[in-house]
């Protein structure tokens, strides 16, 4: 049985182009997530202030309210394939940015936060293409696994790069490190301009039209509208470790940009050692009945953490939070997957996304707002335990999918 799943769980690499995307993939996550640790601590270097640092996430999440949203109706409407190009080669031009003006000294704050809005612009355009481009690869069969092994790649890319992050800049410093995250997206970009496939239907819909449409479709269907909102709920309490995190670790352990990049990677290792479980608790739990937990659990984590502890305390409770944020996520990403049809898909991405990381962009700048006035062991305190009311919506927006509905068949997007 575990072997006819591991077979099933791989077929998709067996399809060329899939493969090498997928391999790139990972190469480029590594590159991100290193990336993340560098600017986290660079800002971190330039100044004490909770605010600006719980900037640097919300300016990659933010964008996502209104280029995600774009993004998802382009790719509905034009070539994923070129649209993913254009996206790779902005997200490399951005981080090539930062690396040069680090290196030259030309770095501050607000230039910091400038450059990565604009990255952060290009990848929530970015987001819904990729997430939609996946059936134009594999057979229809081979989509559920074909999705698990995306969210395997990133979150296996978050076991290994923040650490990889913090060890570098702690042995030359932050600018190597946007290098690297710039030198990742070469290989996507290569393996998209190889890719030769058969020409797509044009469509001539109008982008404002196309938007409406996907709107309408959104609004009018409660199998979407109830992980939308919980979505919304969940990301907005539970940004406080991403905006926090960094600050906790120079300021409240004592740790240098090293130490920071581990606990980014017990965080990502708790989410890769709950991920090959979760199919198996869909087949016999509600989502519901695995989401009520989870929000739990992770409410607890974030009261362990404004309590404060030693650093392999932090760690433990770091992987346990890892474990609870993607049992989460998945259920909710699956609720969308199986909701949409292949015309609205890329819009219904778009619109989640703009609804977890919209949320986690807000969340960011207000925890970093709340931090400057009551600290950062209050707020992690706060946000645990409003994270417990998300709960309740259980009753007003459960969702829909029983026992092994689509196990697995949506990536924890940014998980």
């Amino acid at each position: 049985m575990r072997g006819g799943y591991f077979q099933s769980l791989v077929a998709p690499l067996k399809v060329p182009i899939f493969r090498s995307l997928w391999i790139a993939a990972v190469a480029s996550n590594i590159g991100t997530l290193m990336h993340g640790v560098g600017a986290a601590w660079l800002m971190t270097s330039m100044t004490t202030s909770p605010l600006l640092v719980g900037l640097v996430p919300a300016c990659i999440f933010l964008p996502t309210f209104f280029a995600g949203i774009l993004g998802g109706v382009l790719s509905d409407l034009v070539e994923r394939r070129k649209l993913l190009i254009v996206t790779q080669t902005g997200m490399m031009a951005c981080a090539l940015g930062i690396g040069i003006c680090t290196l030259l000294g030309m770095m501050s704050p607000a230039l910091l936060l400038s450059l990565t809005f604009c990255l952060g612009f290009f990848s929530a355009m970015n987001l819904p293409a990729w997430q939609s481009q996946i059936q134009e690869m594999v057979p229809a069969s081979q989509v559920a696994a074909a999705v698990s092994l995306n969210s395997i790649s990133f979150n296996s890319a978050r076991s290994v790069g923040p650490a990889l992050g913090g060890l570098l800049v702690a042995a030359a410093g932050p600018a190597p490190v946007f290098f690297i995250n710039a030198a990742s997206f070469l290989g996507t970009i290569l393996v998209l301009l190889g890719w030769r496939r058969p020409p797509r239907k044009k469509c001539s819909q109008a982008v404002w039209s196309s938007f409406r449409e996907g709107f309408a479709f959104v609004r009018h269907s409660p199998a979407l509208r109830a992980p939308m909102f919980r979505v919304t709920a969940f990301a907005f309490c539970g940004s406080a470790v991403w905006a926090l995190l960094p600050l906790l670790a120079k300021e409240g352990l004592g740790t240098g940009p090293a130490g920071y990049g581990i606990m980014l990677t017990a965080f990502g290792a708790g989410s890769v050692a709950i991920a090959g479980l979760v199919p198996g608790l869909r087949r016999r739990l509600h989502p519901d009945r695995l989401i009520t937990p989870a929000i739990a659990l992770l409410s607890g984590v974030f009261i362990c953490l404004g309590l404060g502890g030693h650093y392999l305390f932090v760690l433990g409770a770091l992987f346990v939070g890892g474990m609870a944020w993607v049992c989460v996520l998945v259920q909710f990403n699956v609720a969308v997957q199986l909701s949409s049809p292949e015309k609205f898909r890329g819009r219904a991405m778009a619109f989640y996304l703009m609804f977890f990381q919209g949320s986690l962009g807000l969340g960011s700048a207000f925890h970093g707002w709340l931090a400057k006035l009551v600290g950062i062991p209050n707020t992690l305190l706060t946000a645990g335990v409003f994270l417990l009311f998300g709960i309740p919506l259980i009753l007003i927006f459960p969702l829909g999918g029983g026992c092994g509905a689509g196990p697995s068949s949506a990536p924890a997007a940014g998980a």
